[in-house]
């Protein structure tokens, strides 16, 4: 691939148009992305599997902890759409009428790289902000806890772990909110055309507040896939994150257009 200037790269920025999407658009970008789970079962659950066995190495690092494994499943939706970059150029793959297979994620990764890469430096330290905030969150609550047995046993023995559980969820779910809004459709934004991550963001936001009724059940559902993974020992998001990749790639092509 020719080597691109930053002028020229901006001069070749598309003109971006957010669209409105009726109701029933999160259970069609659902549908589609299991019909492209099947359509690349072998290439999908391969890819998937390789953060499955990530998932379960951390798990087992950790697994005294169960705060930092739950902060570490959350941080995962945090991340999610740079995971899933593979999955998005399966169903562009698909969309084109050709087979998609196991290394388009490394293509994926090499389109739009500089972008790619300030993209998921602003997940990361959302994902750092996070880790912080739940640090402290239990330092805060459990200073002079004494653990005996486990962790959780310990925490919920205590008269302060349901005002702690409040603010851990508040917390992750205004990080999550705010990292939603700004990824949604801005991973395959970027893998598809060549737009800078903040225009990709920006757009982002702009579709999340042109439907929010629809944004807000399609991150409903993202979750809940996720959690469905999360819940089988990691061994679930084999199943779950590519449909939950597959189908964001269809959120953004019902959301965004080009003039």
């Amino acid at each position: 691939m020719a080597t691109m200037s930053s002028m020229d790269h901006m001069a070749e920025a598309p003109r971006l148009v957010v669209r409105k999407v009726d109701s029933e658009a999160s259970m069609r970008w659902l549908n589609a992305g299991i019909k492209d789970f099947k359509a690349s079962m072998g290439a999908s659950i391969t890819y998937g599997m390789v953060y499955v066995v990530l998932g379960l190495l951390l798990a087992a690092m950790a697994w005294s902890n169960p705060i930092f494994i739950t902060t570490m499943a959350a941080g995962f939706l945090i991340i999610g759409p740079i995971v899933a970059v593979g999955f998005y150029c399966m169903s562009r793959t698909l969309e084109q009428g050709s087979t998609p297979h196991f290394t388009q994620g490394i293509d994926g990764l090499r389109f739009n790289a500089i972008s790619l890469v300030s993209f998921a430096l602003v997940l990361g330290v959302l994902m750092g902000i996070w880790a912080l905030l739940s640090s402290v969150t239990v330092a805060l609550m459990f200073n002079n806890v004494t653990i005996t047995n486990s962790l959780l046993d310990t925490l919920l023995s205590q008269e302060e772990f349901v005002p702690f559980l409040f603010a851990w969820m508040l917390g992750g779910g205004l990080i999550a909110a705010v990292a939603f809004a700004i990824s949604v459709v801005s991973v395959p934004l970027i893998t598809d055309r060549r737009v800078d991550f903040v225009t990709a963001m920006i757009t982002s936001v702009k579709a999340v507040l042109a439907n929010p009724g629809v944004m807000l059940s399609w991150a409903l559902i993202l979750a809940t896939l996720m959690f469905l993974g999360f819940i089988f020992f990691f061994v679930g998001l084999a199943i779950t994150l590519p449909i939950a990749g597959h189908a964001s790639w269809h959120a953004y092509r019902d959301l965004i257009a080009e003039e």
